[in-house]
């Protein structure tokens, strides 16, 4: 069992954690968010990840200010995992939610969600939808097709649903994004919750452990977050340079995870190498030209880790498409 730092206060129902980096202006409407949703005593997490912009002062303001604010600070930009990892173990609300600073947080779906969680102790992960706006034309889309598909599927025509992951193993393909689950504190301290340590696609262990760990699984049909996409690439999910290779590090990083829980790995495995498909297909048009070889090296160096038992329930139960795709790629290797 995992050393659980914080106290726990049974009066903070829901603990925010929210990285920082050089966003100052977004600290403080944030936090203000988070302490107005009604009827939900909240501690907020702010933890500055080397910001240069005057972020550091403004939540160390913000934590001055308030008491329900704690602030942390890392000593060089890690990035938004590593900065996730440092608060959770302070967390002391009874839950959970990672969430982005300058991100658009609908709060009131929290509050009764909470209640259903208070009521049902095996419930130990809520996910709700999200929706984006571009921010350069503040526009508003619905969630990705893919994640609708796989939301909707779960849902089964209801407005709200629970059921073990074995009923809704589709939701691991779900985009990994962090904010749009509430988890059990102690449940996931317990079993040692953790983003990667990369700086893109860290997310991805996150939302692997909020699900295979979860004994039942709350599904809303709410919005609880507008994800905001920034024009010009600000947004690490529109780089494509050496950067995006940790896409690879962050894979074999939550493969290792399933690797050392075999009966995880024997039911969940697939979706694992599906989310690789997926990943690789999507990445790999957009890499940049200089990294292009090792782009390739590093997609072969993780499918080449497989295992057979893997490889054939794969090809004989659940997607031999993918399999065959990836033989191609590595035979082609060679």
């Amino acid at each position: 069992m995992h050393r659980i730092i914080a106290t726990k206060d049974e009066s903070v129902a829901l603990t925010a954690i929210v990285p920082v980096y050089n966003a100052r202006e977004h600290i403080e409407p944030l936090v203000h968010a988070f302490l107005k949703i009604e009827g939900v005593r909240c501690q907020i997490i702010l933890v500055d990840d080397h910001s240069n912009d005057g972020s550091s002062e403004e939540i160390a303001r913000m934590a001055a200010e308030f008491s329900e604010v704690t602030a942390l600070y890392q000593s060089a930009n890690m990035g938004a995992g590593c900065a996730r990892n440092l608060a959770f173990p302070h967390a002391r609300g009874r839950y959970t939610i990672f969430f982005d600073v300058d991100d658009r947080l609908h709060g009131e779906v929290i509050a009764p969600t909470l209640g259903i969680l208070d009521d049902e102790p095996e419930l130990d992960t809520a996910m709700f939808a999200y929706r984006y706006e571009r921010d350069e034309t503040a526009s508003f889309t619905a969630m990705s097709m893919a994640d609708q598909e796989s939301f909707y599927e779960a849902l089964k025509g209801a407005d709200i649903t629970a059921a073990p992951l074995q009923d809704m193993g589709r939701l691991l393909g779900f985009t990994n994004y962090p904010w749009n689950k509430i988890i059990r504190t102690a449940r996931f301290q317990d079993v040692g919750l953790r983003f990667g340590k990369t700086k893109v696609n860290n997310d991805i262990l996150g939302h692997w452990y909020s699900l295979l760990f979860a004994r039942r699984i709350l599904i809303v049909d709410k919005v609880i977050c507008t994800h905001i996409v920034h024009p010009k690439g600000k947004n690490l999910t529109h780089r494509f340079g050496a950067e995006r290779l940790q896409m690879f590090e962050a894979l074999i990083e939550t493969n290792d995870m399933l690797e050392a829980y075999p009966s995880l790995q024997r039911q969940f495995a697939h979706h694992f190498w599906g989310l690789v498909n997926t990943l690789v297909l999507w990445a790999r048009p957009r890499i940049d030209a200089d990294v292009r070889l090792e782009f390739e090296s590093s997609y072969r160096d993780l499918i080449s880790r497989m295992n057979l038992e893997v490889f054939s329930k794969m090809r004989v139960e659940h997607s031999s498409p993918v399999a065959s795709r990836f033989v191609r790629d590595l035979v082609g290797s060679v």
